[in-house]
């Protein structure tokens, strides 16, 4: 055996991934150590069998793609191998076949590197930064964008305009066709938010049938105003949901970075008391203050003028 020989073997033995050499009708020949702990088995135990009985059947991690136990060809993938326990674990897979000086495959080897931690860490990510039902950004991953909308704005001085969206009478649609159905409207009406916004925009759910959304570049009340009517007239129209149709209004409030507020609470308690004003006023519409700095009690106190509103 030459240096070249003993060394590869030495690596292959100890290398931290699943190496399995099959014969081409897929009968296990050799496999290193960590792939007999990857199955759950001694190597003694593994080698005879074939190798499709210690891959899942389930093609769903590999996109419908089934994986090859003896091929002509190389081929890569994800799939899922089975532990001796029954237990599956996500794997990626890359087969890589031998020939012989004809051209004629002699074995085939299997390179396998388990990715079921990482499956799991983005599961975790996904249920920390984003909402279960709706599928948007939660109030966690809201409060990063904002506070990283607000850093961009004041280096670059540029602005943005947040909006503080509820649900008219949601509680309605829960009392009287079910929570099912008013969980299918929020994921409805997820959809069309999401279709109403450009991609540099988040929306996220705040929490029940509040939203909020962060419209990047957006800096006077005009352009709110504009960018508001469009999100309502794609939200606007019935909702298919069990049992009935249901026609949805929204009552938003607007802030404006940084002429409402120069962080993240000031700039969504401004949203929140405009949504209120939305309220007050008979809902379906939106607000926000043409002037800085004034309450929103001085407002209604004064005698009526130009508001951003509509009803």
């Amino acid at each position: 055996m030459t240096w070249r020989e003993r060394d590869l073997s030495r690596v292959i033995e100890h290398i931290p991934l699943g190496v399995a050499i099959t014969l081409p009708d897929g009968t296990l020949d050799y496999v290193n150590p960590h792939f007999s702990r990857l199955i759950g088995a001694r190597g003694s135990e593994l080698v005879g069998t074939p190798l499709a009985s210690w891959l899942s059947t389930d093609t769903s991690a590999s996109g419908g793609a089934k994986q090859p136990v003896n091929a002509a060809s190389e081929w890569h993938g994800e799939t899922r191998v089975r532990r001796s326990s029954g237990d599956l674990l996500d794997v990626l897979l890359a087969v890589y076949p031998l020939h012989d000086k004809a051209g004629v495959v002699t074995h085939l080897v299997h390179l396998v590197q388990d990715t079921s931690t990482q499956k799991q860490l983005e599961l975790l990510s996904g249920l920390a930064f984003y909402d279960g039902l709706t599928g948007l950004p939660n109030r966690n991953l809201l409060n990063d964008r904002l506070a990283r909308a607000i850093a961009g704005a004041r280096r670059r001085y540029g602005a943005f305009a947040l909006l503080y969206i509820d649900v008219d009478h949601f509680k309605q649609v829960n009392d009287t066709l079910g929570h099912d159905a008013g969980d299918e409207l929020l994921r409805q009406l997820a959809a069309r938010l999401s279709r109403s916004l450009r991609a540099a925009d988040t929306v996220a759910r705040w929490g029940g049938d509040e939203f909020v959304a962060v419209l990047d570049g957006v800096a006077s009340p005009q352009a709110a105003a504009h960018a508001v009517r469009k999100l309502l007239s794609i939200c606007g129209g019935p909702y298919n949901l069990p049992g009935a149709t249901r026609f949805v209004t929204l009552s938003i409030g607007v802030s404006l970075f940084p002429r409402d507020g120069y962080d993240a609470p000031a700039l969504l308690k401004r949203a929140d008391q405009s949504m209120y004003e939305v309220k007050a006023r008979g809902r379906d519409g939106y607000h926000l203050l043409e002037e800085p700095g004034l309450s929103y009690l001085k407002t209604a106190q004064k005698a009526p003028r130009k508001t951003a509103f509509r009803t």
